[in-house]
């Protein structure tokens, strides 16, 4: 009986250690009045003055809901999520591979070239992540004034090669380029992403 057990925690281990982290959202567009109301007045508070074309969505994923309101400010595009109770989660802003500072962008391409046999950038976004160590309302303005000595990650959308098959990813980078995180897209949710 003893051996059953460990032969069962090895199997059921080595079956979770296999499994991928996936990324799978839905993501809708709603009216600016179903937005959680404590978002809102945070976004009234903190937000320059001159953004366009704010948009509404609610996300969903497997474990979460989440509310985002996407929007232009100076020629940039920023994203502002909020969790289901309205405490922000993050800013992210839409940058190009030309402001990751070269040795950055020199480690990121080198974990992506170990790892793939090919690769193709197709988003990059600075991400601005609320904590414990900051307020919302700093990491908000942080984010919008493009400042680059706070804490922020490099989030972006590659697609890859491997020998077997071509694939979107999600992978995450500290402002250093050191690797954090990759989850798989499972497609569908990324041809749902507007901007």
């Amino acid at each position: 009986m003893r051996y059953f057990c460990l032969l069962l925690f090895l199997g059921f281990s080595l079956c979770c250690s296999a499994q991928k982290t996936y990324k799978h959202e839905k993501e809708e567009r709603i009216e600016k009045k179903v937005f959680p109301q404590n978002a809102l007045h945070l976004l009234e508070e903190t937000l320059p003055k001159k953004i366009k074309k704010a948009k509404y969505y609610k996300e969903q994923d497997s474990s979460k809901i989440s509310y985002e309101t996407k929007l232009k400010y100076k020629g940039r595009k920023y994203s502002v999520e909020f969790s289901q109770k309205g405490i922000l989660e993050d800013v992210e802003v839409t940058v190009k591979q030309k402001h990751i500072p070269p040795k950055t962008l020199e480690k990121i391409k080198k974990h992506l070239y170990n790892n793939y046999s090919a690769f193709r950038f197709i988003k990059i976004q600075r991400q601005y992540n609320n904590s414990n160590t900051i307020d919302a309302e700093t990491v908000i303005k942080n984010a919008f004034s493009n400042d680059r000595k706070s804490p922020y990650l490099y989030e972006i959308i590659v697609e890859v090669k491997t020998k077997k098959k071509r694939y979107f990813i999600e992978i995450t980078f500290t402002k250093d380029g050191d690797f954090k995180m990759e989850r798989t897209i499972i497609q569908s949710s990324y041809d749902h992403i507007l901007y």
